[in-house]
């Protein structure tokens, strides 16, 4: 069976790359190298990516790096509250940091 090749990355998940290339760098330098929520069941370290205080496709301009360091477990948690707790949630974690980003 033939596959279709996927679609090239847009304006926007091109942005995101870069945005994420540049704040890998970021944490890895605050030493932000764990899952910054830790709910019960958080796999730590492993399985880690960034997570929006809003739904992506919510965004404005400028708000693409606000993002905390979380473990998959711990972002699926999150991404099912409504976008105000979600929101509310990540902007807590960036404002208890002691090492900004």
């Amino acid at each position: 069976m033939k596959r279709t090749p996927l679609k090239k990355l847009g304006k926007k998940g091109l942005a995101w790359e870069k945005c994420r290339r540049e704040l890998k760098v970021r944490f890895q330098r605050a030493g932000i190298t764990r899952c910054e929520l830790g709910r019960e069941g958080c796999w730590g370290d492993f399985h880690l990516g960034f997570a929006h205080a809003k739904k992506r496709r919510n965004l404005k301009p400028g708000e693409l790096s606000v993002v905390a360091l979380m473990c998959n477990f711990c972002h699926d948690s999150i991404e099912i509250l409504p976008e105000t707790e979600m929101e509310k949630i990540v902007l807590d974690i960036i404002a208890r940091r002691s090492n900004p980003v």
